[in-house]
Order: C-alpha cells, then structure tokens, then sequence
C-alpha cells in the first residue's frame, strides 16, 4: 500500500511538512512487508499435520472417519491407512536390508504401555520357502473374516481375509493378520503367510503380529512367542476383549490410491 501526500499548488512545502509525508511513506511500506511475510487467511499455507506417532509429517488426507474413541492413521504418501484407538500409537520401524523393496512403508502399532499390537509391512519380497511332505504339520484356523481392502468387490480369484490361525508344533503356535492365500492342502502346511497383495505401489503387504507363522523348536521361542498348550486355550486368549479390539483394528485397514494427480 503506496502513502501520498498531496501539496496544492500555491503551497510550499516546509520542512516539516516534508519529513511527515517521508515517515508517513515509511510507514506504509513496512506495514505491506509485514503482511506479506505473515500472510493473510487467504495466503496461508497448509501446516504440517502430526502422525499417530507424535512426529510431524507432511499433510495427508485420512482415507475414512474414524468411529468414537477412535483415530485415523494415514501415511503421508495415502497409500495405506486404519483406525486404531485414540491412546495406541503409531511408530516408523527400521526395515532389515534386503528383505523388503525401496521405498516400503514400515511401521509398529503399540498401546500406552509399550506392548506391540501389529505391524504393517508393505514391499515385502521374502520369497516362498519350499514345503517338503515330510515337514508338513496339521494347523487350525480359529477364524476367517472377509477383508474390505479397497471399498470395492475383490477379484473373483483373491479375496483377502483377516485370519487367526494356529500351526502345530511342540505347542500350538497362533498368529493372526490378513491374507489373501488357503494354508494347504489337507489341512497341513510348511507355513501361514499373512500377507495380501497390494497395488503396484504397496507391494506384497502384511498387517498383523506376523508375516509368517511357522512352527518354533524350544530354543527359537521367547517372551513374545505367542503359543498354547491346547486349542482351547488359544479360542479362549483370541476371544478376549482386548484381542477384540486389535481385530477392529486390522479389520480397519483399507488401500489408497495414492497422492491425486
């Protein structure tokens, strides 16, 4: 904004009266130079928005609404996004070299007290182990839910479920997430992946406590080895209400298309 001062034409100016029209130009110009270095509401810019996990991150759209007592968790690319509830948090893992593809989105879900409750994994490219007939061992399926990925009717030969399912072992080893493939013929398998194919983008993708259930000899299990004695006892730990709510949770997990072009 341009301050003048208009002289009539029999007047002369004084000294004065000069230095006032100066200060009142001044003035004016570094009134505008503030509103262009604060921006209007008009002018403002978006803000960064702040993940589940507390850090910042570039603004992303949540692909849904979140029900009550819950939020939305989006990636900042919108490729991938779920609820969870409000306390639990979302928190960036460090992938192991090589075993996932560039660019793959890796992350921990955990409650108030620190407790994993799933992790997503997208552009994963272990591939399939061989499955000898002689290692195949008996597994039991304690539920199999269909799995709304997109919003839209999966392919007639893929449909994605959300499973918990146990191997046998030394115990009954359980495990739950998505998956998109039967375990094996006859009720006995090598492994249960838990995995489902993804967009070009995404990858082959996981979401849940494990990518692949296998069965564990004593000294490869630990303090988060999740296993049972019995079958009871597994339909009793995944019938809880706190299981109930990490299937809420997976159940919730859809695809994105990505940013708009």
């Amino acid at each position: 904004m341009m301050h003048t001062v208009t002289i009539g034409r029999d007047a002369r100016p004084t000294r004065r009266a000069r230095r006032a029209a100066l200060a009142a130009v001044l003035a004016g110009l570094l009134l505008t130079s503030c509103s262009a270095l604060q921006g209007g509401a008009d002018s403002a810019s978006p803000s960064p928005s702040v993940s589940a996990s507390g850090a910042a991150q570039p603004t992303a759209a949540p692909l849904r609404e979140a029900r009550e007592g819950w939020k939305v968790f989006t990636d900042p690319g919108r490729l991938v996004s779920f609820e969870l509830p409000e306390a639990w948090v979302v928190q960036p893992l460090e992938p192991a070299v090589g075993t996932y593809a560039p660019g793959s989105l890796h992350y921990a879900v955990r409650t108030p007290e620190g407790v994993t409750t799933a992790e997503l994994h997208t552009g994963i490219l272990t591939p399939e182990t061989p499955c000898p007939e002689a290692e195949r061992t008996p597994y039991h399926v304690i539920g199999s839910e269909p799995l709304d990925l997109t919003g839209g009717a999966p392919a007639a030969d893929l449909e994605p479920r959300f499973v918990v399912r146990l191997i046998t072992g030394f115990r009954f080893f359980g495990s739950y997430g998505i998956t998109d493939q039967v375990g094996g013929a006859d009720g006995l398998a090598c492994s249960l992946p838990n995995t489902v194919q993804g967009s070009e983008a995404l990858g082959r993708f996981s979401f849940g406590d494990l990518e692949v259930l296998v069965p564990k000899v004593p000294a490869e299990t630990g303090p988060s080895t999740v296993s049972f004695g019995t079958i009871g006892e597994a339909e009793a730990y995944y019938a809880t209400p706190e299981f109930a709510t990490i299937r809420e949770m997976v159940l919730s997990v859809r695809f994105g298309a990505g940013p708009a072009s």
